[in-house]
């Protein structure tokens, strides 16, 4: 080969050789620029996280979405481009990221968890409960996915279901008070009323400086029975939060009627009258605790109050003919009450004052009948005292 030809030759070979990048090569450097991809995308990530966390929700999504741009297969950005459309109310756009971040990783609680809100809010309650317990699938040890998905259970109106799911976990959160207060309200609903109080007395000392779980605790104990210990936990109530509002009281007035604490029962009414003059039923409650004393003053004032707010209130024609009654108007109180009779012939308490009505007028065969039909809506009145003329104190 002439010396011409061969220079050429190896010029040909040495250029190629200098200009070829070996594969190895060229993967390296995509992987090396995929690695730069995912740091700068989790710093942008970051910054979209604080910018989330501080309220700037549209520099949040700015961020988030570049940090997208720059590495589309993290799932933590999708989900948190989810989080951020929803507190910005675009529940259709959030959903379409938190399933892209469920897509890349299907044990993604967190996108579980916030697919199942956005399902509640939609009212779509049985697709909640799968997106709540696939949260809590993927992560057990969280305790707010667990009780997402009871409350979901209770939604759809699976008690057994919500008591089931805590209670099979409850080892691990015996001493989370919000799991104990759940596991008192999911009592309640089945009509558990010892377990339901017992289960807030443990959240209560798990949790003493919760408002919540101490108001409820009141309620719970009254549902129970424990007439002493709900009028106890209002006090309560009352030296570790401050004064007490409206439906603590009335809870509290109640329990005094109870436990026949009548003088101080008397005072909370009259306060809480004074408070909500328009409230029916507390005039209602009041006037039974003045029956029960023979106070016949406040019992015509709660008369008049009912007859003036709400005139067909039952409970305001009776309690004037008690009135009458106790003021030897006989007349007046059986023409009274035989028109409530008529109105409402299935209740037992005009029957009972009607007895001893027409007893006192003479009547004693229209006294033993009326006497007779009282029995036959509530028998329990046969030895009551409300049939000579004193309302039982149980308010009822």
């Amino acid at each position: 080969m002439p010396v011409r030809s061969l220079s050429l030759t190896l010029s040909v070979v040495i250029f190629a050789g200098c200009s070829t990048v070996p594969k190895s090569g060229v993967e390296a450097r995509n992987a090396a620029h995929a690695r730069m991809d995912q740091v700068t995308a989790a710093m942008t990530r970051s910054q979209a996280i604080n910018a989330f966390e501080t309220g700037q929700l549209d520099k949040a999504r700015e961020l988030v979405t570049g940090a997208i741009e720059r590495h589309a297969d993290d799932a933590e950005s999708w989900s948190l481009l989810g989080r951020v459309l929803m507190e910005q109310l675009r529940l259709d756009e959030a959903v379409i990221a938190l399933r892209r971040a469920v897509e890349l990783d299907p044990s993604h609680a967190q996108s579980h968890y916030f697919l199942g809100v956005i399902h509640e809010r939609w009212s779509k309650d049985h697709d909640a409960l799968q997106f709540h317990l696939e949260a809590h699938r993927s992560d057990p040890a969280r305790p707010q996915y667990l009780m997402a998905a009871a409350e979901a259970h209770l939604a759809v109106g699976d008690t057994m279901g919500a008591r089931s799911l805590v209670e099979a976990r409850l080892d691990r959160f015996e001493h989370n008070p919000a799991m104990q207060h759940l596991l008192a309200h999911i009592a309640t609903l089945e009509g558990d009323t010892a377990t339901a109080a017992a289960r807030c007395e443990e959240a209560r000392l798990l949790a003493p400086d919760d408002e919540s779980i101490a108001r409820d605790l009141c309620r719970m104990r009254f549902g129970n029975g424990d007439w002493a210990g709900c009028i106890d936990a209002v006090e309560d109530w009352s030296n570790r939060f401050g004064t007490t509002d409206a439906t603590l009281d009335r809870l509290r007035a109640r329990c005094l009627v109870l436990v026949h604490r009548h003088n101080e029962a008397r005072g909370s009414y009259r306060n809480l009258c004074e408070a909500d003059p328009e409230d029916v039923s507390l005039w209602r409650e009041r006037g039974l605790l003045a029956w029960t004393q023979q106070d016949w003053d406040t019992l015509q004032l709660c008369a008049d109050q009912l007859g003036h707010l709400r005139p067909e209130t039952y409970e305001a024609a009776l309690f004037q003919a008690v009135v009458h009654r106790a003021s030897g108007q006989l007349e007046a109180a059986k023409n009274l009450l035989e028109w409530l009779v008529e109105a409402d012939p299935e209740r037992a308490e005009a029957w009972t004052v009607l007895a001893s009505v027409r007893a006192a007028l003479g009547d004693l065969h229209g006294a033993a009948k009326a006497r007779d039909i009282a029995v036959k809506w509530a028998p329990d009145l046969a030895d009551d005292p409300r049939v000579t003329g004193v309302f039982g104190s149980d308010g009822s």
